[in-house]
């Protein structure tokens, strides 16, 4: 894992609660800005809508009804026949459009089509008796019935708001006795957005704005979803379908104010964020850099594991003076710690090191005198010669002063033993030892390191193969000495080499192997882990012992 600096982190931590403290500021201005919107345009708007959806549906519905009762009524059948009895018409029809929230003129006609009543002022009555409306609407009631629709026609000339007629033919025993029209004036929608009533056709019955009317009276306005754009504006749109009446009911609330708030409070919060976030990025580091100075010096001073003046000074932060001092103490402490664990370490390592060049001798001078025994009784010559050479080598091997020695002094003693073991087995055995010369006198290994591998080569090997070939070689590489011994032996399983290694490697006890264990377990503890042996084997093919040490010109004593 990727090592962070304080300065880094705090820098990293103080840009990244700028960033989610802007985020909040900009969650709440657009939350805010939502609940403004719902408060102030949608719930009022649809409040607005359906009380007009109320009052239209209520008022209309009450008309229909009222003209239903009014051409069926008794004395308006006799005034129409007679001419009787019209003070009581002229009050029925009177207190009927007075009691209704919608206002209308009324007209009333006899079967012959002349204007008997009506709530036209003096002077408009024969405007209305010429009007060709009437005669279209008179031709549409004998045809339809009661009917309503939208006024496309004016009645008179000027002046006009009517918008809406409901006509009814008066029917008694079958027979249209007269007409009676009543004519809705346009509608007053005061305090209210833009409102639009509307016929199937788009005609526009009634309305308080002029905005998006055509000058044939029908509402050119894209109305799809709840948002409408229309000649650079933006609008809330609310619309409901009166199917009994055949009118549907349009409220538009202008909302491009809030796209301004929107862009603007959007940008504004962008600039100030990013104002922001740039200080936070420069100036943060010079407030850090100031607050983090003493503990800079700190880590300097840990750095350079040596006392600084700095921490000497009053003005010292009371928590980094306390590390400070708590970090003197455990230096000291873990100075004299390794001072003691350097002492007992050596001695103990000396102690391993002469241990473990003691367990050679016994094991080499129990084998050569076995060799010696035999010898004796088939060519004491040879007997002789061996005892001189065993002598010399007991004498190298029993110089405990010196544990490392030159490569050319432990090749010298291998080549004595190889000569006593050629004494022994005569051409059965073979060896070759391929050494650079300029090894011979510069490279330095532990001493009696190779002779216990060569040793298990020989006792596991000479007596299971006709002749048994024993090849040592030393390389330099770089700064390390390769050491390989191979024998034409038969090898070892994969199972049993697996044993082998765990046994040396010091993972299993040693039992049989104590030679391999112990050639691993002293160049670990003169050179470290990254040294040791290693052993590979191929059954019926032979074995190679691989020895890495590290390169020295002058040994270690």
């Amino acid at each position: 894992m990727k090592i962070k600096k304080l300065k880094d982190e705090i820098q990293r931590s103080f840009f990244m609660y700028a960033i989610g403290v802007l985020i909040f500021i900009f969650i709440v201005y657009g939350l805010s800005l939502a609940v403004s919107f719902q408060n102030s345009i949608v719930d009022p708007s649809n409040r607005s809508h359906e009380e007009l959806i109320d009052q239209l549906d209520t008022g209309f519905t009450s008309y229909y009804q009222g003209v239903a009762e009014l051409v069926e009524n008794d004395t308006i059948h006799a005034f129409l026949q007679t001419g009787d009895y019209s003070r009581e018409v002229y009050e029925k029809l009177y207190d009927f459009r007075n009691n209704e929230d919608l206002y209308a003129e009324f007209v009333l006609l006899d079967k012959n089509e002349t204007l008997v009543a009506t709530s036209f002022y003096d002077g408009m009555e024969d405007e209305v008796r010429r009007s060709i409306v009437l005669n279209n609407l008179i031709q549409k009631s004998n045809e339809q019935g009661m009917f309503g629709q939208r006024l496309n026609q004016q009645i008179r000339n000027q002046n006009d708001h009517v918008s809406y007629v409901i006509a009814s033919p008066v029917i008694e025993n079958d027979e249209i006795n007269g007409y009676a029209l009543f004519f809705l004036e346009q509608l007053s929608f005061a305090n209210r957005p833009y409102t639009y009533v509307i016929d199937s056709n788009e005609n526009v019955v009634f309305t308080n704005q002029d905005f998006g009317v055509t000058s044939l009276g029908k509402l050119n306005m894209p109305l799809n979803g709840k948002w409408v754009r229309h000649e650079g504006e933006d609008f809330y749109l609310k619309e409901t379908v009166l199917t009994q009446l055949g009118l549907k009911i349009i409220t538009l609330t202008p909302i491009t104010i809030y796209w301004f708030l929107l862009f603007y409070g959007i940008a504004s919060i962008l600039i100030s964020s990013f104002v922001i976030l740039l200080m936070v990025w420069f100036v943060t580091p010079k407030i850090i850099t100031s607050s983090l100075q003493p503990f800079d010096r700190l880590v300097a001073f840990m750095q350079a594991k040596k006392d600084q003046p700095f921490f000497q000074a009053d003005h010292q932060y009371e928590e980094v003076q306390t590390i400070y001092e708590e970090y003197k103490s455990r230096v000291s402490e873990v100075e004299r710690l390794m001072v003691e664990n350097e002492t007992i370490l050596e001695k103990k390592r000396i102690s391993e090191m002469k241990h473990l060049e003691a367990k050679f001798n016994p094991h080499f001078l129990f084998n050569v005198l076995e060799m010696i025994k035999y010898e004796i009784h088939t060519d004491p010559e040879s007997a002789s010669d061996m005892v001189v050479k065993t002598a010399k080598l007991m004498r190298y091997n029993a110089n405990f002063g010196q544990t490392i020695v030159t490569l050319k002094e432990d090749i010298t003693y291998l080549e004595d033993y190889f000569s006593l073991q050629k004494m022994r087995y005569g051409k059965r055995l073979d060896y070759q030892i391929d050494v650079n010369e300029e090894l011979l006198t510069d490279a330095r290994i532990p001493k009696l390191l190779l002779q216990p591998l060569i040793e298990n080569a020989v006792k596991h090997n000479i007596n299971q193969v006709s002749k048994l070939f024993i090849q040592l070689t030393v390389r330099r590489k770089g700064n390390k000495l390769f050491i390989t011994l191979f024998d034409n032996g038969l090898g070892i399983s994969a199972h049993e080499l697996n044993e082998i290694r765990a046994i040396y490697s010091g993972e299993n006890e040693a039992q049989e192997q104590t030679g391999l264990h112990t050639v691993h377990q002293l160049i670990t503890l003169l050179y470290g882990h990254s040294y040791g042996l290693h052993m590979e084997s191929t059954l019926e093919k032979g074995t190679t012992v691989s020895i890495t040490l590290p390169f020295k010109e002058r040994g270690i004593c």
